[in-house]
C-alpha cells in the first residue's frame, strides 16, 4: 500500500487488467495448448480462437483443450461460441450441433451470412449490415463528441472506433 498525502493507493501483484505484459504473457502461457490443436484450420489471435474442421476433429480439440486450458485456470465461455455450419446438410449440421452441445452447452448457432471473424464479415453479405452498424456507432460517437475540444475528440474516435477493422471490411 503506498500512501500519498491523504491518498491511499492500493498495491496487488501478478498480471493486472491492462498492464502492458498482460497479452504477451497470456499468449505465452496457452502457446502450448494452441499448437496442440489438430483441426484442419485454426486460428488465434489472443484469447479469441477459430476452428474449422470435420466436426469429430473440432470435438476431438475441444475435449482435449478444456482440461489443458483449466491446468491454466482457464475456460472457454460457451455462451460467446458460436458454431457456424459452412457445408454441412441440414441433418448432418443438426447432429453436429448436439455433438458439440455436450462439450460446449451454451454455444450459439450462427448462420453463416453472419460470420464474423475478429469483428470483420467473412462474407459478401455481411458488409452491409457491418457498415450499417458502423455508421449508427460513429454517428452516435460524433455527436457526443462535439461537446469537447477537436484534438481530443479526434484522438478518441481515432483510438476507439477500429478502425484496421472498418479498414478492412472496405
Amino acid at each position: 500500500m503506498l500512501i500519498a498525502s491523504n491518498n491511499i493507493i492500493s498495491s496487488a501483484t501478478g498480471i493486472q487488467q491492462g498492464d502492458p505484459l498482460g497479452p504477451l504473457l497470456f499468449v505465452m502461457a496457452i502457446d502450448g495448448v494452441a499448437r496442440s490443436i489438430t483441426s484442419l484450420f485454426h486460428i488465434w489471435y489472443l484469447d479469441d480462437a477459430t476452428l474449422g474442421g470435420s466436426i469429430e476433429a473440432i470435438a476431438a480439440d475441444l475435449r482435449q483443450v478444456i482440461p489443458a486450458l483449466s491446468l491454466l485456470g482457464l475456460e472457454i465461455n460457451s455462451s460467446k461460441s458460436e458454431i457456424i455450419n459452412l457445408n454441412y446438410t441440414a441433418d448432418d449440421s443438426e447432429s453436429a450441433v448436439q455433438d458439440i452441445r455436450l462439450i460446449l452447452e451454451d454455444i450459439k448457432i450462427t448462420p453463416k451470412e453472419e460470420l464474423h471473424i475478429l469483428g470483420s464479415p467473412v462474407f459478401p453479405m455481411a458488409i452491409r449490415e457491418c457498415l450499417d452498424t458502423k455508421h449508427v456507432i460513429l454517428t452516435r460517437m460524433t455527436e457526443k463528441l462535439q461537446i469537447i475540444d477537436a484534438y481530443p475528440a479526434l484522438f478518441l474516435l481515432k483510438n476507439s472506433f477500429s478502425l484496421p477493422s472498418f479498414l478492412y471490411t472496405l
